[in-house]
């Protein structure tokens, strides 16, 4: 199966932990958290419709300044998600700067800051200054704050002595076109294939779209190609989760919306030998990461935030999160 999600570390296992998604055949990509960082084209932060921040703290959060750099010149809209807080501290970013020369600019940018049992959204545009335009609250029920027809978006309030957010990335289901069925019935590839796709995720089974056949292009519809020509199986997800207490509480909080996660990105600060340190600045053990991953059931575990005093023992911290890993089944008290 081809992936839909294609992640990349961009910082690597050490420093900011910045993660850039690309959703394959769209020109969509979304970034967890927002630190600094090198590794990004521009045309890549034009791609960016969603950031994903975990806590504003300096090194998951200076690099929004960057992304606006890049972007402010597009038409295109680009949404922040964030903990509580996020709006303020969003908006004095923006507002910090003097936009006398941005009459024509058309990029609006949407905040959206995440509470228990609400979602403040706050919608704020280059050619106002950036200054508030609209303000609404919205009822949140579960873990769900986004979806659109390629993916939703879950957060879950998480605790690093401040609220930290743990996100998570799913496909809804995975399209598998059977190409060796086209000959048979006369289709040819093309970009209508793509178009296929688009309706089969948006629902439109009873419209026609054009085919290219042997014999020239035929209207078709959707739900007859569906039949013929795809089968569908379980959608890709991805979860990141950073600079957390390995809490009995942040750990429960992530079982629903995390669990199977095909992909897992999490922090591994200190080898474990330092728990009570990392257990005091809330964050991860390398064994912690492991073990969470293992209640999980993550498919592949992706170790990310590794402290620098680490940097000639990357061997050590990978070793440890993939025997606790492959050995865990249930986290017990030897995690705290």
């Amino acid at each position: 199966m081809r992936p839909s999600f294609l992640p990349r570390l961009v910082n690597g296992p050490l420093f900011d932990p910045v993660v850039y998604v690309r959703i394959l055949n769209e020109r969509k990509a979304l970034l967890f958290d927002c630190g600094h960082f090198e590794g990004l084209a521009p045309r890549e932060l034009l791609s960016l419709e969603a950031v994903c921040i975990s806590h504003t703290h300096m090194d998951h959060f200076m690099g929004l300044d960057r992304v606006l750099r890049a972007i402010l010149h597009r038409d295109k809209p680009l949404t922040v998600y964030g903990p509580e807080g996020i709006t303020g501290k969003a908006l004095s970013k923006l507002q910090s700067y003097t936009w006398n020369l941005a009459s024509g600019y058309g990029l609006e940018i949407t905040i959206c800051e995440i509470l228990h049992d609400s979602m403040h959204i706050t919608r704020t545009r280059a050619d106002a200054g950036f200054a508030e335009t609209h303000r609404s609250t919205m009822p949140r029920e579960g873990t769900r704050v986004s979806a659109d027809s390629r993916y939703t978006l879950d957060a879950v309030i998480l605790e690093h002595t401040v609220p930290c957010l743990a996100y998570v990335l799913k496909e809804p289901f995975h399209l598998n076109i059977l190409k060796n069925a086209f000959a048979g019935r006369g289709y040819l590839p093309g970009a209508w294939v793509g178009t296929l796709k688009e309706h089969i995720f948006a629902g439109r089974m009873d419209e026609l779209i054009p085919v290219d056949t042997h014999t020239g292009i035929k209207e078709v519809r959707v739900s007859q190609l569906r039949e013929e020509l795809v089968t569908t199986t379980p959608g890709q997800s991805l979860a990141f989760v950073t600079d957390i207490a390995c809490s009995r509480e942040n750990l429960a909080a992530l079982q629903g919306p995390a669990h199977g996660a095909d992909m897992l990105f999490i922090e591994a600060y200190y080898l474990h030998e330092l728990k009570d340190h990392a257990g005091a600045r809330g964050h991860l053990t390398a064994r912690q990461a492991g073990m969470i991953a293992g209640m999980l059931d993550a498919g592949q575990v992706v170790p990310m935030h590794i402290s620098p005093r680490y940097h000639d023992r990357l061997d050590e911290i990978r070793a440890e999160v993939d025997a606790a890993w492959r050995g865990a089944s249930e986290p017990g008290g030897s995690m705290g």
